[in-house]
């Protein structure tokens, strides 16, 4: 009698995990953003724009090269005049 109830018990445990799961998976679902539609090419075209006019700036973005160590030239600092 003992094993029934247990079994019993871990089976109720586990339908209430999923339906806990399944109400936080429409929750998160009903909140999430829609898709556009397929037919919806303006926005296309205005993603695209975006990317042509930033494109160039990627490359600012790029690390740099260290710069040399700051130091005087040779002959400057002797000139005599």
């Amino acid at each position: 009698m003992a094993s029934s109830s247990t079994a019993r018990s871990s089976r109720v445990a586990i339908c209430l995990v999923l339906i806990l799961l399944a109400v936080s998976l429409r929750e998160a679902s009903a909140a999430a953003r829609p898709l556009r539609p397929a037919g919806d090419v303006s926005s296309e075209v205005k993603d695209q724009a975006i990317v042509d006019k930033y494109a160039p700036l990627l490359l600012a973005m790029l690390p740099r090269a260290p710069t040399p160590p700051s130091a005087p030239s040779g002959g400057t600092n002797e000139a005599g005049n």
